[in-house]
């Protein structure tokens, strides 16, 4: 891991997120680049002469707190400020491709009622767009530790890619990792059959012998079984891998990957599934 990034809106949630990567970055002599996106309003983007003053503004404003915050953090390790004038979705792809980015931290609120359903959380977004992996804290703090992970997926083939890159992350943050098949009521499947499931997985996946541990949880939605998985076994970090819906397919199909960003207080690694 050699570059890093991190999604800024100088809230202090993001800021603990921001020393959360500056730590890890520490550990793997990594670069940190720090990204806030400002979507300039429509009439500023329209008018020519008149919008200059004031986008100027905008973008002064940001430097100088790019300045304070560096006062804040640990000048041992390399830190890039970047601003970017896009929504942050787009904003975090051009950064992503540009400086070959291995990993996103972003720190979140999340998102409930009319705001989840309509709009969704600024990680959400992110988490369906990114093309590289995207962690997202909700409670950061310095030293959060990441020790043992969850893996949860369905076990078909289309995860294999994801899971391979997860191994390499629980490499990075030296982490156990739990295989999870949720159970439900709806896609009930025998012990036996999910057993075979996992077995021809992890026969095609390369895992490079790494420890983990297979499990199957039975619940009632798979979103309730992972969160309640999490909350038995003291899980630092679930891995979960979002569709990339948008819009209105989005809003009538749902992603569990998206519904863990929004209401997990655990730590979520997106990765994203490859078409």
């Amino acid at each position: 891991m050699k570059n890093i990034l991190v999604t800024t809106d100088f809230s202090e949630k993001s800021i603990a997120s921001l020393h959360v990567a500056i730590n890890l970055a520490k550990q793997h002599n990594a670069k940190v680049y720090v990204l806030h996106a400002i979507e300039l309003p429509i009439r500023l983007m329209t008018e020519s002469q008149v919008s200059v003053p004031e986008a100027m503004y905008f973008l002064n404003l940001t430097k100088q707190r790019f300045n304070d915050l560096k006062k804040e953090i640990d000048t041992t390790v390399e830190v890039i400020d970047l601003v970017e004038t896009a929504p942050l979705p787009e904003a975090v792809e051009e950064v992503v491709k540009k400086y070959h980015i291995d990993l996103v931290f972003m720190g979140s609120n999340g998102a409930s009622g009319a705001k989840e359903l309509f709009i969704g959380s600024n990680a959400e977004k992110v988490v369906r767009s990114a093309s590289v992996p995207v962690l997202v804290i909700k409670n950061p703090h310095e030293k959060l530790k990441i020790k043992h992970m969850m893996f949860g997926c369905d076990f078909s083939k289309r995860f294999l890619k994801p899971f391979e890159k997860a191994l390499k992350l629980a490499k990075v943050f030296g982490a156990k990792v739990d295989l999870v098949y949720v159970n439900t009521p709806y896609q009930f499947l025998t012990t036996s059959e999910i057993n075979k499931r996992m077995e021809e997985f992890l026969k095609e996946a390369e895992h490079s012998h790494q420890h983990f541990e297979t499990h199957v949880y039975n619940d009632i939605r798979v979103e309730t079984g992972i969160l309640n998985y999490v909350k038995e076994n003291n899980i630092d970090l679930i891995c979960m891998f979002p569709n990339g819906r948008k819009g209105i397919a989005h809003f009538f199909n749902g992603s569990i990957s998206s519904d863990l960003v929004n209401h997990s207080s655990t730590p979520v690694l997106t990765i994203k599934l490859e078409k």
